[in-house]
């Protein structure tokens, strides 16, 4: 068997394969910085080897991938899935670990029935459509081509899915969704709908490679919160890897990718890619940004799905901020380049936050509150309205400041107060 595709995907699949006692020859991935996946060569040019399998879980660029071979495509059935003697599976779909397919279902080709999805009885799957893990979809629900059915999610009985919707995480369908739109919740609303099935497969096709500078565990972070934003939202990030100059390249970060090498191969690289700086440490990031100097990498913003804003009107953020789950801001927030909202942080009105800064999760910035540059805000700290932080300043964890403080000190207490370590 040969896959096409080498990444997280084809690792689940390359597993499913060697549970049933079959050899994977060979990878293919357009991807030329890969060269091996769990121990299989990758190569980057097809010749016409098969069976294959196109183990890539963007079911456009499953399609896009599979409209231009011409072949005889395999199939990959985990053991463990339990599926019915009535239902069929199609050429080039994948049924992984614990799935449930009940009677008279019938799956198209190139679908994923993903881990413990739940397909009730007379179900159809159109070509090319995802069942995420966990996902259950009730009896006789219709799943058109190309629609992604999020995580968790429930589709009850009766309900159709439209080409190339998208149906998010945990939410409960109860009645139909037309093609080519964007819902979630419980109950299941439309939240974005597109001009015509082309402009949506155009938007959605648009994923832009992405690396992270740091493998350490907000490196790890950084890398789930992408995988989240994919989810959420129709710019789509690929994460190529990570940089790290205190690790070896080929380095495996978690199932998130390998480290590719450190600042010289990151100031080598000749194509267009961005680059976010997952290091905890103020000052640190400020020298690494310094050390970039190739014209190719650009530095946006990644925020979590859940971050609310109150007045967007009022709003302004730069470049290279990294905002994590459950932030919020309310009205005349300004934000500048290469922040790290840690998680639960509170931005009041007319607050103004400069360069550099880290702050540490469940910081509270109360109205009128001025951040310079290079701060470090611990877990819990509170600034109250109109203090005034400049740069280099440290405050610790679960300290509330309330005076202006002196730039280049540490501030611990409640109230907080300056400290020394001598």
């Amino acid at each position: 068997m040969y896959l096409y595709g080498a990444r997280g995907h084809a690792k689940v699949i390359i597993d499913i394969l060697r549970t049933l006692g079959d050899k994977v020859d060979a990878l293919f991935d357009d991807d030329v910085s890969i060269d091996e996946l769990l121990s299989i060569p990758v190569r980057h040019e097809w010749n016409g080897e098969m069976p294959l399998i196109v183990s890539i879980g963007n079911n456009i660029t499953r399609k896009q991938i599979v409209d231009r071979l011409d072949c005889d495509f395999g199939m990959a059935i985990h053991p463990s899935a339990i599926i019915s003697p009535s239902a069929t599976i199609s050429k080039g779909s994948v049924v992984m670990q614990g799935a449930i397919i009940q009677s008279s279902v019938h799956i198209g080709e190139h679908c994923i029935i993903n881990t413990g999805a739940t397909v009730d009885h007379e179900c159809v799957i159109e070509d090319f459509a995802h069942i995420s893990p966990h996902a259950t979809l009730c009896g006789n629900v219709h799943v058109s081509e190309g629609a992604w059915i999020g995580a968790d999610a429930v589709v009850t009985p009766g309900v159709k899915i439209g080409k190339w919707s998208i149906i998010g995480a945990g939410s409960v369908v109860v009645r139909d969704i037309p093609d080519g739109v964007v819902a979630y919740g419980n109950p299941c609303r439309i939240m974005r709908i597109e001009k015509t099935i082309e402009d949506y497969q155009e938007r959605h096709t648009k994923i832009k490679k992405i690396a992270v500078y740091g493998a350490g565990g907000l490196g790890r972070e950084v890398a789930g919160g992408i995988l989240r934003i994919n989810k959420a939202s129709t710019e789509q990030w690929e994460v190529v890897g990570f940089y790290d100059d205190n690790l070896q390249a080929g380095t495996v970060v978690s199932h998130y990718g390998v480290v590719k090498g450190g600042m010289n191969e990151l100031n080598a690289i000749d194509e267009p890619l961005a680059v976010a700086i997952a290091v905890g440490n103020a000052k640190t990031r400020k020298l690494i940004r310094g050390r970039i100097t190739n014209p190719n990498i650009y530095f946006p913003n990644l925020i979590a799905p859940s971050f609310k804003v109150l007045d967007s009107e009022t709003f302004s953020i730069g470049q290279g901020n990294i905002i994590q789950d459950s932030c919020s801001a309310t009205c005349d927030v300004k934000i500048g380049d290469f922040n790290v909202f840690n998680g639960a942080n509170v931005m009041g009105h007319d607050v103004i936050i400069g360069d550099y800064n880290v702050f540490m999760p469940s910081v509270h910035l109360s109205g009128a509150v001025e951040v310079g540059n290079c701060n470090m805000l611990g877990v819990d700290s509170v600034v109250l309205q109109k203090i005034k932080i400049g740069d280099n300043i440290t405050l610790g964890a679960g300290s509330v400041l309330m005076t202006k403080p002196k730039d280049g000190f540490t501030y611990i207490g409640v109230p907080a107060k300056k400290f020394s370590f001598e």
